[in-house]
């Protein structure tokens, strides 16, 4: 009798144990955008940067601005001026959730962040400055149309220009056959030096338009 009970509490333990085939949940799969995210956040070593700002292009997520107009961003720009880092750091939660990808968001992160003495926080902003720094300088080196840095937003070409200690003097809209550019004079500080950089925008141009025409 003992086990003819202990194989029928087994029975519906196993029974239980085992959902009905309409109650299972289909996970959606995962973004290309997200996946690689995911190793941003793991500070992975091996994390393609390349990849990971066109996939951030290809994503529903993908803001082609995103840069003052995100929420948080001006704030944080002011709390720095005003020394209040640990304001600023809220500020930069708000920007991150919105837009990762934003630089300028990491490099004020970097300076907020050392300052509060949230080295682990430094660390993740200092990962993803310098992984999305590399990537740009990868695309180009600036100097003509042909060889113009390669940029997906507003922010990411501020933050480009200010991370490099340049002076903008001039700003201008040019295009070609084969894309949109933004032209900026700028002067190196250190050495006076004054020429054009250009900047291949034709992403996020197109998607600005393609966002109007929607509209």
């Amino acid at each position: 009798m003992l086990l003819v009970t202990a194989a029928l509490l087994a029975a519906c333990a196993g029974q239980q144990s085992t959902p009905a085939p309409d109650t299972v949940v289909q996970k959606a799969p995962q973004s290309e955008y997200r996946r690689l995210l995911a190793e941003a956040f793991a500070l992975s070593f091996t994390l393609d940067f390349d990849r990971l700002r066109a996939a951030y292009v290809a994503s529903p997520e993908y803001n082609p601005r995103g840069g003052m107009e995100v929420a948080g961003l001006p704030e944080a720009y002011q709390s720095v001026q005003e020394g209040d880092f640990d304001r600023c750091l809220g500020h930069l939660d708000k920007v991150l959730e919105e837009n990762y990808m934003s630089l300028e968001a990491h490099m004020i992160g970097i300076v907020c962040s050392s300052r509060e003495g949230h080295f682990d926080r430094e660390d993740s902003h200092r990962y993803m400055v310098e992984g999305l720094m590399a990537s740009i300088e990868r695309s180009g080196d600036g100097r003509t149309q042909e060889s113009a840095f390669r940029t997906i937003s507003s922010s990411e070409l501020r933050g480009f220009v200010r991370l490099k200690g340049l002076q903008v003097l001039d700003q201008s809209v040019v295009y070609d056959d084969h894309g949109v550019y933004d032209k900026m004079q700028v002067r190196d500080p250190e050495s006076g030096d004054e020429y054009a950089l250009f900047f291949n925008v034709s992403q996020q141009f197109a998607s600005e338009v393609s966002a109007q025409r929607d509209n």
